[in-house]
């Protein structure tokens, strides 16, 4: 059953289709999910920045509250 997949595997990517695949589809795909992976890194690090400052914001507003009360 195995080498019998794999010669199926082999002959569909001696096709038109097959070709397609390697040589436009997958590599298109990947092009994508590397911008995918940026994009989530961008996000993820202005999300950690906005975490940061509502932190300073509250250390700041228990500050002036404690000097006020």
């Amino acid at each position: 059953m195995h080498i019998k997949i794999n010669t199926i595997m082999s002959e569909f990517f001696r096709t038109a289709m097959g070709r397609k695949l390697i040589d436009g589809d997958i590599p298109n795909l990947v092009k994508v999910l590397e911008r995918i992976a940026i994009q989530m890194e961008k996000s993820n690090k202005l999300e950690e920045k906005r975490f940061v400052l509502e932190e300073r914001i509250q250390k700041i507003t228990i500050k002036e509250s404690n000097k006020n009360g």
